[in-house]
């Protein structure tokens, strides 16, 4: 993974007040939460790493763009357990000083799905989390924390509503996956332009577009232009990032459509 640090970053900090909050960090409170106070063997438990962002700062979405560091979750559970890959809020764009950037300025939790074994020695199971991450306002400030929830074992599961509260909100905030959108690729395979078009049952918005790219294959660093077509469908052209992968034959992304998000992959056509 390549993460790009501008080297402006800490001549544009010297020259603002020490005083100036966004100049101090860490700038959020992060914890680790569960659906349920309790474990039951065989049965998948939802788990979330809540960030609480202090106004003006923000953390990274999965392709932070052209600046930042993804917030990253490193499990260390007994034997036999799993851990999912996060299931990532759906992202919003914000800026790290004058530079775009992908993330999130409002409270959001990180979700994960912990599949215990069929049986499960003893009375009670730890799950640990090594966090790490990056929080920026004026200035950035990394943070590595571990994070660790004791959950007894029983054989129904205990509700815990303040945490499931914070976790229906997550899933609410996850990207739609049902939708009647298509996304076809046009452009070759590592071509240096991408171009994506975008067709839907419904009409398009002619402002409030904006296509995340999941895999890096598209920067925060471009504007983004979507060209109606005579069938009302749109076609998106941009830079492809410095930081994209090669070899890619469809690009998996969040499309932004207004206050709605979609979970799209365009591929290319058959």
């Amino acid at each position: 993974m390549k993460v790009k640090f501008l080297p402006v970053l800490p001549l544009l900090a010297s020259l603002l007040s020490a005083e100036d909050p966004g100049l101090k960090g860490p700038g959020l409170e992060i914890g680790l939460i569960a659906e349920s106070s309790s474990i039951t063997p065989g049965r998948a438990l939802t788990v979330g790493v809540h960030l609480k962002h202090f106004p003006g700062f923000h953390t990274y979405w999965k392709n932070p763009g052209m600046v930042g560091m993804e917030t990253s979750l490193d499990w260390k559970l007994p034997e036999g357990f799993t851990a999912s890959e996060i299931r990532w809020p759906a992202p919003e764009n914000t800026f790290m000083g004058q530079y775009p950037c992908h993330g999130y300025e409002r409270d959001v939790t990180l979700l994960v799905t912990i599949t215990p074994p069929e049986k499960i020695s003893g009375d009670s199971v730890t799950l640990t989390t090594e966090a790490g991450w990056m929080c920026c306002a004026k200035g950035c400030f990394p943070g590595f924390r571990t994070l660790s929830l004791t959950l007894p074992v029983t054989d129904r599961p205990v509700p815990a509503p303040a945490s499931r509260a914070l976790i229906e909100k997550a899933l609410k905030e996850q990207p739609s996956t049902d939708h009647n959108l298509t996304a076809t690729l046009l452009s070759p395979v590592d071509s240096s332009v991408i171009k994506i078009h975008f067709k839907s049952q419904s009409a398009f918005p002619k402002k409030d577009l904006y296509f995340f790219s999941k895999d890096r294959q598209i920067s925060s660093d471009h504007e983004q232009n979507f060209e109606p077509q005579p069938d009302g469908s749109l076609v998106l052209t941009i830079p492809r990032s410095e930081f994209s992968p090669e070899g890619k034959t469809s690009i998996p992304g969040v499309l932004r459509i207004g206050k709605r998000c979609y979970d799209v992959t365009a591929k290319a056509a058959e």
